[in-house]
């Protein structure tokens, strides 16, 4: 990726059974156009559009990202103005919801098929209210304030239910270069947070020592950590516990610090003067500045960008494989793509510029590349699995972007 790529494979929306004039599309409007549903692998989940009488007819479309080759012929949902909201809902059901003065209106389609399992009414919302869905790892779920949250079956309907406030923790930033996860985590009320996971809804209680009472828990790839203490009246940790995905013990650390809820690529303890990262097993990586509740954080193979909303510098850099301090590099940290492990692929748009995407190198901080498409346009840039898929200016065709030969 230390060179500007080149296309590799094409589809265009002829070649996966859209009809003409269609393009890859959640809106007539680029400016607001997000088609990308998600991912499972290498495949990818986009939605499209045909302009009709009502509006547009939509559809779902399935992509191979190593190939180009479509998973299964475009899925038809309803004509409307406004695009459904679709959803992951695990490794082989894509969930699309929309909502209406009635009621709601859902479809369950197949992954691996195509082949709609369930189309009709449903409670489910994607806006205000109760029920609201959104995307939690590879999952859907519903969420309702003060009560808690609920998995999604497959007909659309509610499932296992967690008590809690009713939200799932995620991250600020959309950016990640870790899989997702298969736990979830939701304020409890008081000062508990209860890990569950998003497969069937089952509490994951940590193994903790007698006399110990859990606080805050953060998930993060693998596992979890809580803070503990050892007093019914204190709110302070006096200690950061490290278990795995199950709620086995990996490791303890005695600081008297809160966890952050918003790096949730790797362990951070917020305290002072400096925090510190830990792994996932609870070994101390690296000392940072001081991090604080709404700062960002993004791991980069074994390179963490800590983002301090506060400080007037540059993302910073440090490699947690020696704990020393790298080069603060100007990059957007929610705009991050994809790395090969020196180069990596940030994109920004900004408006009257346009769609900026750019390679830089994590040694130097040097630019070295860019992809520039102007204000209005349709282009966009995902990786999914291991592949960068790129969208016209114009909205209708797909390409992959691979090293020059």
């Amino acid at each position: 990726m230390d060179v500007r790529p080149v296309p590799g494979w094409t589809a265009r929306v002829g070649d996966v059974g859209l009809p003409p004039g269609s393009t890859f599309a959640s809106s007539p409007d680029a400016t607001w156009s997000q088609p990308l549903v998600g991912d499972l692998g290498p495949r990818g989940f986009l939605l499209a559009r045909t302009p009709d009488a009502a509006g547009s007819q939509w559809w779902l479309i399935g992509i191979d990202a190593h190939t180009g080759g479509r998973l299964f012929a475009p899925v038809r949902l309803d004509a409307a103005t406004t695009s459904p909201s679709c959803f992951l809902n695990g490794p082989d059901a894509v969930l699309c919801l929309r909502d209406g003065d009635q009621g709601g209106t859902a479809w369950v389609v197949d992954t691996r098929s195509g082949v709609v399992t369930f189309t009709g009414p449903t409670d489910l919302r994607t806006s205000s209210g109760a029920l609201r869905v959104t995307q939690a790892g590879s999952y859907a779920v519903a969420q309702t304030t003060g009560q808690g949250v609920f998995g999604i079956g497959p007909h659309a309907e509610t499932t296992w239910f967690v008590p809690g406030k009713g939200q799932v923790m995620k991250r600020l930033s959309g950016a990640t270069n870790v899989a997702p996860t298969a736990l979830a985590a939701q304020d409890a009320g008081g000062d508990q947070t209860t890990v569950f996971s998003l497969v069937d809804g089952k509490v994951v209680s940590p193994e903790l020592d007698a006399g110990l009472r859990p606080l805050s828990a953060v998930v993060y790839p693998g596992g979890f950590a809580v803070e503990v203490v050892d007093s019914q009246r204190k709110s302070i940790p006096d200690g950061i516990e490290f278990f795995d995905d199950v709620g086995r013990k990996l490791g303890r650390a005695d600081v008297s610090s809160f966890l952050s809820t918003t790096s949730m690529d790797i362990p951070i303890v917020e305290s002072a003067p400096e925090s510190v990262v830990f792994s996932p097993a609870g070994e101390k990586l690296a000392d940072i500045f001081r991090f604080t509740p709404g700062d960002t954080a993004l791991l980069i193979g074994t390179t963490l960008f800590a983002d301090g909303q506060s400080m007037d510098h540059d993302p910073q850099q440090y490699d947690l494989t020696t704990g020393s301090k790298g080069k603060a590099c100007k990059v957007t940290l929610s705009s991050y793509i994809a790395t090969d492990g020196k180069v990596a692929i940030f994109q920004s748009d900004t408006p009257n510029v346009g769609l900026v995407t750019k390679a830089v190198d994590l040694a130097t901080c040097d630019v070295l590349w860019t992809i520039e498409s102007p204000f209005g346009s349709f282009r966009d840039v995902w990786r999914i699995d291991t592949s960068l898929i790129q969208l016209s200016d114009d909205g209708n065709e797909l390409t992959s972007l691979v090293a020059p030969r």
